[in-house]
């Protein structure tokens, strides 16, 4: 072989050499950027799943909330405390209009709306 055939075949390796560099780089590239992107759908997965527990955990601390609030809460034993029942009529209406407008700005803060409140509320 002459110098010039040589010269010519070492050009052409040192030219495949930096074409599989590249090659290489790039699927290096690819993997990492699939890997990313997996991470990152896992951590997106890991969030939703605990934005919707926290989500659940809320709806049942405002749902026992509502029901326990004032001194009218359902979760109270027959109904109604003792305290309650010993009131005299005006003062359970005055309890009653209280905690209404208690429990109405609550639903009111939680985005709710609790409707009208008319003689047939109670029934």
């Amino acid at each position: 072989m002459s110098s010039g055939h040589m010269a010519y075949h070492m050009e052409a390796q040192r030219r495949q050499r930096v074409l599989d560099k590249k090659h290489a780089a790039l699927d290096r590239m690819a993997r990492e950027k699939t890997e990313i992107e997996r991470l990152n759908e896992e951590h997106l997965r890991h969030q939703r799943r605990r934005t919707l527990e926290q989500e659940e955990a809320n709806a049942k601390a405002r749902e026992y909330y509502l029901k326990n609030m004032g001194r009218m809460g359902t979760l109270q034993q027959n109904g109604h405390p003792q305290r309650y029942i010993d009131m005299i009529p005006e003062r359970q209406d005055s309890v009653n209009r209280d905690d209404l407008r208690h429990q109405a700005r609550v639903l009111r803060d939680s985005c709710l709306y609790m409707g009208p409140v008319n003689e047939y509320f109670w029934s």
